[in-house]
């Protein structure tokens, strides 16, 4: 969603500049271009440059959009049942980390998991038991919207990676 916005600001930059083509493919020119796409795509990350906090924004129930799972698990994006992740807004909060309760609940409505969470625009950690031990999972914030987020767990231990879309509603 975000590179697409970039794509589309860009073309706007050429199109606004009223330059032929041929112009646009000079040496100044293309390290113009190159420059702002790098700025662009570095600075639409995490919401860090528009003032946006993940902080501010987690408190609601979120429900998965997307699921990706990369490496040799044996499991499909069908086998995981996290549809809907609530995250309260009433734990601590200093205007960067958020902390607070979470729950995991299944497509079915069934709770698979409860517990604590901690949040800022870089991750987000969730702890919780898991058949009475402790669990502690760090996902790294990819990106996120007022209704979007974009997280990605990495297991080295088993070299899967989870990429997972949420959606606020």
């Amino acid at each position: 969603m975000f590179y697409k916005q970039i794509i589309n600001n860009i073309r706007s930059l050429i199109k606004g500049m009223k330059y032929s083509l041929s112009t646009l493919h000079s040496p100044l020119s293309t390290t113009l271009l190159i420059s702002l796409s790098i700025f662009l795509l570095s600075s639409c990350g995490t919401g860090d440059d528009d003032g946006a906090r993940l902080g501010e924004l987690i408190a609601g129930s979120w429900y998965r959009v997307d699921l990706q799972i990369e490496g040799d698990t044996g499991l499909e994006p069908e086998d995981l049942t996290y549809d809907r992740f609530d995250f309260t807004g009433d734990g601590s909060y200093n205007g960067m980390v958020r902390e607070g309760e979470f729950a995991a609940i299944s497509k079915f409505g069934n709770l698979i998991y409860d517990g604590t969470y901690k949040c800022d625009n870089n991750n987000l950690r969730l702890e919780f038991l898991d058949e009475g031990k402790k669990q502690k999972i760090l996902a790294q914030v990819i990106s996120f919207t007022e209704n979007t987020l974009h997280l990605r767990y990495v297991a080295e231990d088993y070299d899967v990676t989870i990429n997972l879309w949420l959606r606020k509603e």
